[in-house]
């Protein structure tokens, strides 16, 4: 999602040189938020707090997008939840129809569903993961306690809050600080590419 916001950003910047100038979700950092019945919510948030940074060109720019992928997809596949900018920052909300839309519209991994149907798709669980108890960390677990159940798993590998709709039981140890019981908080190296299995972060719930 911050891909987006990032090259929306880039064209206001470089048009500002040439001319010399479900549930609601509340965020204050880029967040997935996948909820019961598989439907995704992002939010986005980024400083816009330059001179040459247009409200309305930015809002014009994610209205075509989502569009253009409506026309494509169907009506319910992507919309707008909400858009703000207020003290310099830009906050936008997009609902996406599940989790391959998500991942469609913004070029990215992500993954939501159970334990086996993640392992069918070739994710290996292949990572030290930590227990959690109470919104907080209760020791170092391996793949084995896990992909022996039918939990539900979140994989993906974004800077990103993860929010689910339950209690989180596992997160992938490295790369992530539990905020809540049904929150995580993911971040990842500078330099790591999407995808990449080193970096793939998994959230287990319930």
């Amino acid at each position: 999602m911050k891909k987006l916001f990032s090259i929306c950003l880039v064209c206001l910047a470089a048009a500002g040189l040439m001319t010399g100038c479900g549930k609601s979700l509340e965020a204050d950092r880029d967040t997935v938020y996948v909820q019961k019945k598989g439907s995704v919510t992002s939010a986005a948030i980024a400083d816009f707090d330059k001179d040459y940074y247009d409200e309305e060109e930015l809002k014009k720019y994610v209205d075509e997008r989502v569009a253009d992928y409506q026309e494509q997809h169907g009506e319910d596949s992507v919309s707008i939840d909400k858009f703000s900018v207020e003290e310099g920052v830009a906050k936008l909300y997009i609902n996406y129809k599940g989790y391959e839309e998500y991942q469609d519209f913004n070029e990215v991994t992500l993954f939501s569903g159970t334990v086996p149907q993640a392992l069918a798709e070739g994710f290996d669980f292949n990572t030290e993961f930590t227990e959690i108890k109470g919104g907080e960390a209760a020791g170092t677990v391996s793949k084995d306690k896990i992909t022996d159940t039918d939990a539900k798993v979140i994989i993906l590998s974004e800077k990103v809050d993860v929010k689910v709709d339950g209690t989180i039981q596992y997160v992938s140890s490295q790369y992530t600080t539990i905020k809540a019981k049904d929150t995580v908080s993911i971040q990842l190296p500078e330099d790591a590419a999407d995808g990449e299995e080193s970096t793939l972060v998994y959230v287990v719930y319930q």
